[in-house]
């Protein structure tokens, strides 16, 4: 396993250090950025992709960003034209495995023509090589005070939280005088009926709502890396286990992939099951240390 790590550290890295030379110096560049498509998991798309258009961006007269139309909003300050697919498939880090409609790739691929500077996804990319801005506008009146990521999906299901105890955690949160919502996509997530749904809402909707909420709640996923770049804090529980480029979700959560230094907690003592009492116990340190920042917000209305 270990033996395993390495190697894919080491072809990761590989991807980086072996990018095109129009890559690495400014002056070899044309006039036009095609980048993509963008066809991987949501997660590696937020910190591994869209902050490095962004930094590539100010070097080009136009940017070309084709990706899955759901994503749109994550490019829509730098991006001129966006070009939405709707490749199908197996999302696996930064590619698609058994691609369903190869045809609808052939589409793609024919709008990039020699005039162009074409960027497909790369392994690894470092943060110090991106540029990331905070996503989503707190709402004047926000509707909810805290959010959840109910994941259900079938793939990885042990990582599913069971239903019954996100509607314990729901009575527990309104218990304390909050408002709680569910975001997400319908086929992914669970339906937790004492919570106010916001899911299959359009991304900077969801963004907007995140950037709004004093707290979000859920197992390690993409949601919650878009809560890291909403500057909301969350609590996450996941396993132990290391990951690509030898991290374990710890380390991505709290700096790896944590470029705006977002508050959060990680609760991987127990995987991705946690007690309903460490989670809870989490959501109100959090909550108490908005409130030490001088955010009176966080403070629950039966706590005031």
């Amino acid at each position: 396993m270990l033996q395993h790590q390495k190697l894919t550290m080491k072809r990761d890295l590989f991807t980086w250090w072996s990018r095109p030379l129009w890559l690495r110096n400014p002056h070899r560049r044309k006039r036009i950025l095609f980048a993509g498509p963008w066809v991987g998991e949501f997660g590696w798309e937020l910190l591994n992709w869209q902050g490095f258009l962004r930094a590539l961006a100010p070097s080009y007269e136009k940017v070309i960003v084709c990706a899955r139309s759901s994503s749109e909003a994550l490019y829509a300050d730098y991006a001129e034209e966006f070009i939405p697919h709707t490749l199908t498939g197996r999302a696996d880090h930064v590619i698609l495995r058994d691609i369903d409609n190869p045809k609808e790739l052939a589409r793609v691929m024919s709008g990039i023509n020699p005039n162009m500077d074409h960027c497909l996804p790369i392994r690894y990319i470092p943060l110090a090589a991106q540029q990331f801005i905070r996503f989503g506008t707190p709402l004047s009146q926000a509707p909810v005070d805290v959010l959840l990521h109910a994941r259900g999906r079938a793939e990885s299901a042990q990582r599913n939280w069971p239903e019954s105890q996100w509607n314990s955690l729901v009575t527990e949160l309104k218990g304390l005088g909050l408002r709680v919502g569910c975001i997400g996509l319908t086929q992914a997530t669970l339906d937790v009926p004492l919570a106010l749904d916001f899911r299959d809402r359009p991304l900077q909707e969801t963004m907007d709502l995140i950037a709004s909420a004093k707290l979000v709640l859920g197992p390690s996923s993409g949601p919650m890396h878009l809560a890291s770049l909403c500057g909301t804090p969350h609590v996450v529980w996941t396993n132990r286990k290391i990951y690509r480029m030898g991290k374990s979700s710890r380390q991505k959560y709290e700096s790896w992939w944590n470029p705006l230094g977002t508050p959060v907690a990680i609760l991987d003592h127990a995987g991705f099951s946690p007690t309903l009492k460490a989670v809870m116990s989490a959501a109100r340190d959090m909550l108490d240390a908005q409130a030490d920042r001088g955010d009176s917000s966080a403070t629950p209305p039966s706590q005031a």
